[in-house]
């Protein structure tokens, strides 16, 4: 299980398909304040995207495999 630092101003995220065919859960920005996260499947981006939207998080998510 891998354990991400969510920053307080991430703003919100949204579900975008990276490369190889992964899905990340991103915040649309590049550069410094960018923040991304990537996954396997659609349906565990969009749980990661609402935990994060909803601020149902302590901080941190976890995403497993």
């Amino acid at each position: 299980m891998a354990k991400y630092t969510v920053p307080e101003n991430v703003g919100k995220v949204r579900v975008a398909v990276a490369l190889g065919g992964k899905y990340a859960v991103w915040n649309g920005k590049q550069g410094k304040h960018e923040f991304r996260i990537l996954v396997r499947t659609k349906k565990q981006a969009e749980e990661v995207a609402k935990m994060i939207n909803e601020k149902a998080h302590a901080g941190a998510v976890e995403v497993w495999e």
